[in-house]
C-alpha cells in the first residue's frame, strides 16, 4: 500500500511542474507578442516621419525651381492646397490627403551685388540681362534664402521640419522689394 500512496505524491508534483511551465510559456509567448506589436509600432512611426520628410523636400524643391520666391515670397506655389505656401500630398492615391506641408515665407539672409566683370553672358545668355554698362555694378545681386517646411502627416501626427538654402541670381528689383538690405 505504501508504494501506492508514493506514486500518487509524484503525480501530484508532475501536475505542478506542467502547470509552472505551462505558465512560463504563456508568459513568454504574450512577451514576445507585445515585443513584435511594439515593433511594428515603431517601424510604422518611421514609415509616418520619412514619408513626411519626404513630402517636406518634394516641396522645397517645388518652390526652388520657379523664381515666384523671390518675386513674390508669401505665394511661393502656383498652386497651394488650403493657404498660401501650403502643399498636400496624397502617398496611396485614395483621395485624401496624407501628408500636408507648410512651407515658412522664404527668409532672405544675404545680398551680394554682381559686378558686371563676375557675370559670364557667353555661358549663360539670361545673365545678359543683369548687364550694366558702363557702370562697375550689374542689375543683378547674389541673394541666399532660407526654406522652412513643416510635414505633417494628417493619420500618425508625426511632424518633421526642414531647412534648406539657396543661392540664386535675380535681379536688384526683385532683391529691393523681396529682400530688403
Amino acid at each position: 500500500m505504501k508504494a501506492v500512496g508514493h506514486q500518487g505524491k509524484q503525480q501530484g508534483i508532475v501536475l505542478l511542474i506542467s502547470l509552472i511551465m505551462l505558465l512560463a510559456v504563456t508568459v513568454i509567448v504574450v512577451t514576445a507578442s507585445n515585443i513584435a506589436q511594439t515593433n511594428l509600432k515603431v517601424v510604422g512611426n518611421m514609415e509616418s516621419r520619412e514619408q513626411a520628410r519626404i513630402a517636406a523636400r518634394a516641396a522645397i524643391e517645388e518652390a526652388l525651381s520657379s523664381s515666384r520666391f523671390a518675386d513674390n515670397p508669401d505665394s511661393i506655389f502656383a498652386v497651394s492646397c488650403d493657404e498660401d505656401n501650403q502643399k498636400c500630398y496624397d502617398f496611396n492615391a485614395d483621395g485624401e490627403t496624407d501628408v500636408t506641408v507648410v512651407v515658412s515665407t522664404p527668409a532672405c539672409i544675404s545680398v551680394i551685388p554682381r559686378k558686371n566683370i563676375e557675370l559670364d553672358v557667353y555661358n549663360f545668355p539670361d545673365q545678359a540681362t543683369c548687364f550694366l554698362p558702363p557702370g562697375v555694378y550689374s542689375m543683378c545681386a547674389a541673394s541666399v534664402w532660407e526654406f522652412e517646411a513643416v510635414a505633417t502627416d494628417v493619420v500618425s501626427g508625426a511632424e518633421v521640419t526642414v531647412r534648406q538654402g539657396v543661392s540664386i541670381l535675380t535681379t536688384l528689383n526683385n532683391i529691393d522689394t523681396a529682400c530688403p538690405v
